[in-house]
């Protein structure tokens, strides 16, 4: 199977080793550029817990000094195997969404003790820290990186598109959703996609693309990106 990843290959690395060896290939494309954004360090000691919901806010950490006594909360194991690279030590998985990663706080939280630093990117689908100020819990969040839009597309992977050589196209945020969709559009390739499956990472992202007509569209879960593949 030929399957198209929209994010980038460190972001997704264990994934496409996993997916590599059960004989797939893999393209790699991300849609979303990373890019840094310039803040003040967090002093991780005014917390007691930080929440990651993405890899990539913990690749843009620019300090990670005094973060040996924090709970650190990951959404998918991908984010926690980063985690634990870059020095976190109590790691949990709270789920592979927004909805488990609340389930999980909301019902083990002391509302009286417990401080939460949330670092994401500019970007979100969920509002994470609106969520948790409604339910009395104390939490921060830090914005250490951005997202730009890829402009770099490679001709190849359009030729592959149009010759109906991509079997399946993982999808992660609305906005690169989005993105595709002008690509699509723009590359005059609508029409080329009926044995192309879409796998998106919620209903909202999916219905971006549902004007287009694919073989078959699949919502996920972080770290399930397999299982979608059946």
């Amino acid at each position: 199977m030929r399957i198209l990843f929209t994010k980038s290959q460190n972001s997704s690395e264990n994934l496409i080793k996993q997916l590599l060896a059960k004989g797939h290939e893999v393209i790699i494309f991300p849609i979303l550029n990373i890019k840094p954004l310039l803040q003040n360090k967090i002093d991780f000691k005014d917390f007691n817990s930080v929440i990651f919901t993405s890899a990539n806010a913990i690749y843009n950490l620019e300090s990670r000094e005094n973060i040996e006594h924090l709970n650190c909360f990951c959404v998918g194991e991908q984010t926690a195997a980063v985690a634990k690279k870059f020095g976190f030590l109590n790691i949990q998985i709270t789920g592979n969404n927004y909805d488990q990663l609340k389930k999980y706080i909301f019902k083990s939280v002391d509302k009286s003790k417990d401080k939460f630093i949330y670092v994401r990117g500019e970007y979100i689908s969920n509002d994470l820290e609106g969520d948790f100020k409604k339910e009395g819990i104390f939490i921060k969040a830090f914005i250490n990186y951005t997202t730009e839009l890829n402009t770099q597309i490679d001709p190849k992977l359009i030729a592959d598109l149009k010759e109906k050589l991509i079997d399946v196209i993982f999808i992660y945020s609305k906005r690169a959703a989005g993105h595709l969709l002008k690509i699509i559009l723009n590359n005059k390739i609508q029409d080329d996609l009926v044995n192309c499956n879409l796998n998106c990472i919620s209903i909202n992202v999916a219905n971006t693309l549902k004007k287009i007509k694919w073989k078959k569209i699949k919502i996920f879960s972080i770290g399930a990106e397999e299982l979608s593949l059946n």
